[in-house]
């Protein structure tokens, strides 16, 4: 289980909603979407969203070595109990 930033006790609810889940025997999915363009995050989350996915975590990456050659991709972490 991974939780990251919030108070101590938000951490300890995740977790408790956590073991309720796995002592259910539910499953979850999990797949990462990779989107070049910002304009094209929030629709990406859409599209997911509406084919019952929920965004888990969202990073932004940049490469290359100078203004004129510098990118940013997306990186979208979607869950969905299976």
């Amino acid at each position: 289980m991974a939780w990251v930033g919030g108070s101590a006790a938000g951490g300890m609810a995740v977790a408790i909603k956590e073991e309720k889940r796995k002592k259910k025997g539910k499953k979850r999915e999990w797949e990462c979407v990779e989107v070049r363009h910002h304009e094209d995050v929030g629709k990406t989350i859409e599209e997911w969203e509406k084919n019952g996915w929920c965004l888990h975590a969202y990073q932004a990456a940049g490469t290359g070595a100078g203004p004129m050659s510098y990118t940013v991709n997306h990186y979208l972490l979607f869950v969905r109990e299976a």
